[in-house]
């Protein structure tokens, strides 16, 4: 990989972190419950606020999730092992790692490993 692509992920990397911090800040307020047991509610709108409140949780655990992949490809982008998989140590397509800069696996590795599950 070039310094030039190197430098183009980074900063790609850091406009992604800042949309998901973003969109994260936006969301905070989707997981604090919306009715509380003693509201005066029906039933079926109950059920729906508590679905919606789980929903958000789940949401805002993958953005923190992908938040700390992402960090932690930022801290490693400079190390000459960056972009290249774990497993067989054959370089990661540059298509990949702009799609998924925290990706760790190469395509074909990271099938094995699906497939494994």
């Amino acid at each position: 990989m070039t310094p030039q692509q190197r430098r183009e992920l980074k900063t790609h990397i850091e406009s992604e972190l800042a949309l998901l911090k973003e969109e994260l800040a936006a969301t905070e307020g989707n997981t604090k419950p919306a009715v509380t047991p003693d509201s005066a509610i029906g039933r079926i709108s109950r059920v729906e606020a508590m679905q919606s409140r789980h929903i958000g949780e789940a949401s805002a655990r993958a953005r923190k999730a992908r938040i700390g992949r992402l960090e932690l490809a930022l801290a490693s982008i400079d190390d000459e092992d960056y972009g290249l998989c774990v497993a067989c140590e054959e370089p990661i397509p540059l298509a990949r790692l702009r799609l998924i800069p925290e990706a760790t696996h190469c395509v074909a590795c990271a099938a094995d490993l699906e497939a494994l599950k």
